[in-house]
């Protein structure tokens, strides 16, 4: 048994509906709700009992006051130090603070300073969020490990693998040009792929403007179709998620979703 990965936000920086638009998507997420997503960000619960959030974006509050009932993660692991993954940690820090720091919450070094620099209150003693460590952390039954990919015009950001006896999937939401060799290393022979993609095609956009890849790339990229199965976040109000995907092994993510990570079938509800 592996657990589940539960989608808490599956939307791009700016969420949808986007507050000023009123495009059929944004519509639609306002009438029924389909395509009404938050920031990204994702609860993974081993099946040991443990659990680890996966980013804490502005929405984070709300994702969790979702979930029907008090809830603290036993980890966080944030991946870069964008407003859309790291601004809900001021509400961590602050339970942080009153729990005796007993939260541990992890970023790659590389990331520190930066999070230091915005929270720089919350790093007058001893930091709040830790390195992670070089040989990975082991929590809620996996191995997981960071790894830096490039993110475009936005510099870089890191994504997750996660390696256990019986599962091997990756989290990775904003990320675009991923090399031959950092495929080999890092994104080969998995169960799952978690895959940003925050436009449906834009082939059009002047390619050094861009952060994140887009669906159709995603359906070409070879190391992504290696994948036992992929679900793709991080959508923009360009994609609705009620229309399929050509390639059965590729689904969009949705706010709500679950998945179970010991077989290829999913589940909606609480995690």
């Amino acid at each position: 048994m592996s657990g589940t990965l539960h989608f808490l936000g599956s939307a791009d920086s700016k969420g949808v509906p986007r507050f000023w638009c009123n495009c059929p998507v944004c519509h639609e997420a306002r009438v029924s709700g389909h395509n009404r997503r938050t920031r990204p960000s994702a609860l993974l619960r081993g099946w040991n009992g443990e659990t680890l959030l996966l980013d804490c974006g502005p929405d984070l509050h709300a994702q969790f006051a979702r979930l029907g009932g008090p809830f603290v993660p036993d980890a966080v692991l944030i991946s870069h130090a964008h407003n859309d993954h790291l601004l809900g940690l001021g509400d961590l820090l602050d339970y942080a603070g009153q729990a005796a720091n007993s939260l541990k919450i992890y970023a790659p070094a590389a990331v520190l300073p930066d999070i230091q620099a915005r929270f720089a209150y919350a790093f007058r003693d001893e930091p709040p969020v830790l390195p992670v460590p070089a040989g990975g952390l082991d929590v809620c039954g996996y191995q997981v490990q960071a790894f830096e990919v490039p993110h475009g015009a936005n510099g870089t950001s890191h994504a997750f693998r996660f390696v256990s006896p019986q599962y091997r999937w990756v989290y990775m939401t904003d990320a675009i040009g991923v090399g031959a060799g950092l495929a080999d290393d890092w994104l080969s022979n998995l169960d799952l792929l978690v895959l940003g993609t925050s436009f449906s095609d834009e082939s059009a956009a002047v390619q050094a403007s861009r952060s994140v890849y887009d669906v159709q790339e995603a359906l070409a990229l070879p190391w992504a179709r290696s994948a036992r199965r992929v679900l793709l976040s991080h959508l923009s109000h360009d994609i609705d998620v009620r229309r399929a995907l050509p390639d059965r092994r590729f689904a969009y993510a949705t706010d709500g979703l679950s998945v179970s990570l010991n077989s290829t079938v999913p589940r909606t509800g609480r995690p």
